[in-house]
């Protein structure tokens, strides 16, 4: 299998010092369950949050969801980096052993979410003042992996409850991967709040206004 890795020096975002706060990241995704959740080093880390198992109603908007979930990242197996340099976004599932976990059914990591890791992420995330009053799902994000929980610590909410087509929710992951994901200095030394606004703003010239709303640093107070 062919395997990840880092660019060499001189490359966009790396300093010739390579210090930590302009190495390049790696965006990688994990199924991972509750108890294995934040990845063990992580340099910084998102999770898909639901606040249900599919129903009848939601599943055709989660199975577009789980497939740009697969779509955009690499799984973390295949990287060749350190894991501080790495940028896991995770879907919880119970069991992420499973065969069909593995062979990316959408349909089995759906029926088989961890709603626990979901529950404590959003959990965590109100003690930081963040709100989950729409349908979902979310993007949720901490920099570093220890400021989860933390109630002075800022945390990125990506809330897809407007979203009912492929291409809208593969744009809230392009963001997630391209703007803040990919730019090591939004992230390495905690969320950079005037980067971060910038990035919303300066996506929403090319995607649209309703993704200023749909994207908050929670704790900026301009957000």
């Amino acid at each position: 299998m062919e395997t990840l890795e880092r660019p060499g020096a001189g490359s966009a975002g790396q300093s010739a010092t390579g210090s930590d706060s302009t190495r390049p990241l790696l965006p990688v995704r994990a199924f991972l369950a509750a108890k294995d959740i934040p990845p063990a080093k992580a340099g910084a880390y998102g999770l898909v949050a639901l606040h249900s198992k599919p129903t009848a109603a939601s599943r055709s908007k989660l199975l577009m969801v789980c497939k740009a979930f697969i779509a955009f990242f690499p799984r973390n197996e295949t990287a060749s980096v350190p894991v501080e340099d790495q940028m896991f976004t995770v879907w919880p599932v119970d069991d992420p052993t499973n065969r069909q976990v593995k062979n990316d059914d959408c349909d089995f990591v759906l029926d088989h979410y961890d709603l626990v890791a979901s529950q404590l992420a959003m959990a965590d995330a109100r003690k930081q003042k963040a709100s989950f009053e729409g349908a979902g799902p979310y993007l949720v994000g901490w920099s570093p992996s220890r400021a989860r929980g933390i109630p002075d610590a800022l945390v990125l909410v990506v809330d897809m409850s407007s979203d009912n087509n492929q291409a809208d929710i593969d744009n809230k992951f392009r963001f997630w991967k391209t703007k803040i994901v990919e730019n090591p200095s939004l992230w390495r030394n905690g969320w950079s709040v005037e980067g971060v606004r910038a990035a919303i703003h300066n996506f929403a010239d090319q995607y649209g206004q309703a993704i200023l709303d749909a994207i908050k640093l929670i704790g900026d107070k301009k957000s």
